[in-house]
């Protein structure tokens, strides 16, 4: 399981970094085109704030541990290791479950946008909010899995 779930991590990690690299050369050929040739490219940004998005939802929910989220700590690290494994498991399913319980209105608004297009390139919008469904999925998929680790002993150790 461990095995996999390292795979797995490396797979994003190497998606994430040439998605950032294409995201950094498509965005320097902008200001190449419009500031140095003065004849800007729509296409560039249409394509710089897919893949931002995507960059965001996809590093958030696999590249970021737990613990380097934002979170308000100043009870939780007041109180002893057995009430910090009840809080940890009652706030992670109470995210998983409400992400779990949305998850399927927004499948549906992004089954809707696949009308609508984007303005320049007139790819389906769904290409842009799929972004945030991976998201919820992946979120969803991390909540379960942490309240497994931390129903099983040794939870302490697990990030």
């Amino acid at each position: 399981m461990q095995r996999a779930t390292r795979f797995f991590s490396n797979g994003i990690e190497v998606l994430s970094v040439l998605a950032f690299a294409a995201l950094f050369i498509i965005f320097m050929v902008q200001i190449f085109y419009r500031y140095i040739l003065n004849h800007p490219l729509s296409w560039t940004q249409e394509v710089s704030e897919i893949l931002y998005v995507w960059i965001v939802c996809v590093g958030a929910a696999t590249l970021v541990s737990e613990r380097e989220h934002v979170s308000f700590s100043l009870i939780y690290a007041s109180v002893r290791a057995p009430t910090r494994r009840m809080f940890a498991i009652i706030g992670t399913g109470f995210v998983t479950l409400v992400f779990l319980a949305t998850l399927p209105g927004n499948i549906d608004y992004i089954l809707f946008t696949f009308r609508q297009k984007t303005p320049t390139l007139r790819l389906p919008m769904s290409v842009v909010f799929i972004a945030f469904g991976v998201f919820m999925v992946l979120v969803i998929l991390n909540g379960v899995v942490r309240i497994y680790r931390l129903t099983r002993p040794g939870w302490e150790k697990q990030p």
